[in-house]
């Protein structure tokens, strides 16, 4: 018997750890072929991030060494693979996943290490490598789907495979039990479902957009419903679902009302998260609906990535039209569905203009519960990452540490890299950090709650746009350096000028926990901490911006008191109490509730109460808060209360 030992890394979250999905694909297919069965015993899979010499040391002679990679996991990999030759000299070293380049010869020459590459799927590729392995002379030019040396030293690549049509002949690794080991280790198991292959759009940006992935291929119901009574039974807390676009077919709702009870039955899994159809539909937001009745909804995407149409354009995307978005985000919120956007910075064709105008019209459009902006990464095997796509756009990166949000960090001296878009044609170096920073300010305040219905006022009350609040609000911080929102800003702005040298993005706060966060959500967390000082400084921003011109007189002193109260207590905080109670003057309850409908009501000067509740306090514990607030609650708009009475003159309406 020949030993095979299959690798698929990734970092820990606290102690969350992903299951080896892909790997486990490649064994339970090989294990399905009496041939390999007969010939080959697969170790234990290796799943977490360890030193890499040490993993090679203590791997059971093996003949055959299968490595997953993509970007948090490639450096290491390679590491691992030069280890393993080191160690056992004549174990064969294949690399697959989404990293390995399509174009290998460059790489092949620089990893004398690396014996093959697989392209694209590799469950029925790796199986033909072990089957060729069993061969007197194996010689693996032979097997469709790969790059290999060849026997006199030169680069071989071998006729593309086809895709697998018919994805039955791929057992379930859940199923089969090739994880079943794993359940007694002392962690708690996310795991990676498939529902279907392929995804029908062209996106520039995306390694799913190259054409060969455009056919929809399904997996079996009867396969699916028994990988979720598994995840129930072995008390998965998080199902990541690895579509490119779930709730594009029919039968995921059926697919989601077996997974809500599953979950009903046993408990798990608690959380779900999809990537959704990119262009939502009403068959998305019934998925929606169970899955927040169930308690597993993350928050549900409606999609962008620009809002510019030349951008668009040059991305070969489509969006959600705006009219349909406003529809849309209605419907979710009347449920009481958490919704967010992403759209992604310096892509081809964008300004800082458009960029800054894109998400004024997501915010006009009433896209209040979360909006997500990440950096522009250049896939490796992507459109985005070709010469000739680079050359066209003007496209500059920079080559700088991965982002490994909510990931523990850790003393691994090996770094993941990716490489970040910072310049192109449309888009000079200092606009892409105008762009960052100006992200930044949004997501603070507006997207994870703390200035939310400041804007708001200011857009409906005095009709200034969310624009240019929060640029004057970016101007106020880089005027005064002293007040806690210049403190945060001088933190990103370092972080920003390291980053494009080669820096890492992400901070670390020790009081909330050995966590990497983003700038925005570490800003945030700061400052909530201390938004007693953080509104009192508001306050003046606000005042100083509310008495320009036509707009200063007396209305506007009498209503900022109580505006800022308002917004204040609406935050949860790590000390909020059970039960708050706030009495008003002004109805600001009544305001931003028609402000949130898109209209433009009244103020009205009359005394409230609100009798604000919260369903979990936090007694001070950072941790907690971090984690459940802001790491598993941001998509979910957990930072605002939401059980709120109001009492007016005895009357007690309806909660909002």
């Amino acid at each position: 018997m020949q030993n095979v030992a299959l690798i698929q890394v990734n970092y820990r979250f606290g102690n969350n750890v992903f299951l080896p999905h892909s790997a486990g694909l490649i064994r339970a297919y090989c294990e399905s072929i009496p041939e390999i069965a007969d010939n080959f015993q697969f170790l234990d899979f290796v799943y977490l991030r360890e030193d890499p010499t040490e993993v090679a040391q203590r791997l059971e002679t093996p003949e055959v060494i299968g490595i997953s990679c993509y970007m948090w996991n490639w450096e290491w990999s390679k590491k691992l693979a030069e280890q393993v030759k080191k160690f056992h000299p004549d174990c064969l070293v294949v690399l697959g996943g989404p990293q390995v380049p399509a174009q290998p010869y460059d790489f092949l020459e620089s990893t004398p290490y690396v014996d093959l590459i697989v392209h694209y799927e590799g469950e029925i590729t790796f199986s033909e490598i072990l089957r060729e392995r069993l061969r007197d002379n194996p010689d693996y030019s032979r097997v469709d789907g790969i790059s290999v040396r060849g026997q006199e030293g030169q680069h071989i690549q071998t006729p593309g495979r086809a895709r697998t049509q018919d994805l039955g002949v791929l057992p379930s690794p859940y199923v089969a039990g090739c994880f079943d080991y794993l359940m007694s280790e002392p962690y708690d198991f996310h795991a990676s479902q498939e529902t279907h292959r392929g995804c029908p759009y062209s996106c520039t940006f995306c390694d799913w957009g190259s054409a060969v992935f455009t056919k929809i291929r399904q997996f079996g119901d009867e396969r699916l419903h028994s990988e979720l009574e598994w995840f129930g039974k072995n008390q998965i807390e998080l199902l990541y679902n690895c579509d490119a676009n779930f709730g594009l077919l029919s039968r995921d709702l059926s697919l989601t009302q077996q997974m809500a009870e599953t979950k009903k039955t046993f408990g798990f899994p608690q959380q779900f998260r999809a990537a959704y159809a990119k262009n939502s539909n009403l068959r998305v937001f019934e998925i929606a609906k169970i899955l927040n009745d169930s308690g597993m909804n993350k928050g549900v995407t409606l999609s962008f990535q620009s809002m510019d149409d030349r951008t668009l354009e040059a991305i070969k995307r489509k969006n959600i039209k705006v009219h349909n978005l406003q529809e849309l985000v209605r419907l979710y919120r009347e449920e009481g569905i958490p919704t967010y956007s992403e759209i992604i910075m310096a892509l081809p064709g964008e300004t800082y203009d458009s960029f800054s105008d894109g998400i004024q019209q997501i915010l006009d459009a009433g896209q209040h519960d979360g909006l997500n902006i990440y950096v522009c990464i250049v896939i490796p095997n992507s459109e985005l990452a070709e010469p000739t796509y680079i050359a066209e756009h003007g496209i500059k990166s920079v080559r700088m540490p991965v982002l490994l949000q909510h990931s523990s960090p850790s003393e691994d001296p090996i770094v993941e890299y990716y490489d970040i878009v910072v310049e192109t044609n449309c888009l000079p170096q200092k606009d892409f950090k105008r762009i960052y920073l100006y992200s930044w300010m949004v997501q603070v305040g507006h997207c994870l709650g703390l200035t939310q219905y400041l804007a708001l006022y200011c857009r409906y009350r005095k009709n200034i746009s969310y624009k240019t609040f929060y640029e004057r609000l970016l101007e106020y911080a880089e005027q005064n350096p002293k007040i806690l929102l210049g403190e945060e800003l001088q933190v990103v702005s370092d972080v920003f000028n390291g980053a494009i040298q080669g820096g890492d993005w992400g901070l670390v706060l020790p009081r909330f926990g050995e966590i990497i966060w983003p700038t925005e959500e570490a800003s945030f967390l700061n400052l909530v901490c201390d938004k007693g000082r953080f509104y009192e400084e508001i306050s003046q921003f606000l005042s100083s911006l509310l008495s320009e011109g036509e707009e200063a007189n007396s209305t506007v002193e009498a209503e900022l008191g109580g505006l800022v109260t308002y917004q204040e207590k609406m935050i949860i905080d790590p000390h909020t109490q059970l039960v708050v109670d706030l009495d008003l003057e002004f109805d600001f309850h009544e305001f931003f509730d028609s402000a949130y409908k898109g209209k433009a009501n009244e103020l009205k000067e009359k005394p409230i109460r609100l009798t604000i509740t919260s369903d979990a306090t936090f007694q001070g514990d950072l941790e907690s808060y971090a984690r459940n607030i802001v790491w598993y609650g941001r998509k979910a708009n957990r930072s605002r209360h939401s059980d709120v009475n109001v009492r007016i003159s005895g009357v007690l309406p309806a909660s909002h």
